[in-house]
């Protein structure tokens, strides 16, 4: 397969586009590659048609881009959250909960690539940040608000079990097609009215 042709030099002031040009190039990589350490600065500069060096123009490191890439996969996925939270803001707090667990899943489901670079790659040895700068926390935390809108007893642990129930949901469907599932909104409806009455 042959290189992508060098990119144009960005004109004055466009140094933002190329980070993230390199950016969606990492990720892109991610997708397909064996595990965050199969990817290196080099291979990422090359899908981005740049000279390797260009990239330290941006971040110091491999492990700072993909700090930056996990950043901006769980904020599309927050804003995917947050949109179907707030669609049915006036409804009950166990409703706005299962519409959050849908939207979760379904992008798993229809991102099964970006699914992976969440949650296939991100915290494996050698990335390793400190719990204040998960990047997946503050969606972690839409579930823990939406659990306890619903007065769950503890709302932080019936967030984690319902995060673990819809990874494994995805993960499985993805890996055992053939298996003859119920249809997908069953599944996650089941999934959140048994979390809830367990929680209550």
């Amino acid at each position: 397969m042959s290189d992508k042709p060098a990119r144009s030099r960005n004109r004055r002031g466009e140094g933002a586009l190329l980070r993230t040009e390199l950016i969606t190039a990492a990720s892109a990589l991610l997708e397909d590659l064996d595990g965050q350490e199969a990817l290196s600065l080099r291979a990422v500069a090359r899908a981005a048609g740049i000279a390797p060096q260009s990239v330290y123009l941006h971040f110091a490191d491999r492990r700072e881009l993909l700090t930056a890439v996990y950043a901006v996969r769980f904020a599309e996925l927050q804003r995917v959250l947050v949109d179907a939270r707030d669609e049915i803001a006036e409804t009950l707090p166990a409703e706005r909960l299962s519409a959050i667990c849908h939207a979760y899943v379904n992008y798993g489901i229809a991102h099964p690539g970006h699914y992976r670079v969440l949650f296939g790659t991100a915290g494996e040895p050698g990335w390793e940040p400190t719990a204040a700068q998960l990047p997946g926390l503050p969606t972690f935390g839409m579930l823990i608000d939406a659990a306890a809108a619903c007065a769950c007893a503890d709302p932080r642990s019936t967030a984690a079990c319902l995060w673990a129930a819809m990874h494994g949901l995805i993960t499985l469907r993805q890996d055992r097609p053939s298996f003859p599932w119920p249809p997908l909104d069953a599944l996650v409806r089941t999934l959140v009215e048994a979390h809830l009455a367990a929680a209550g």
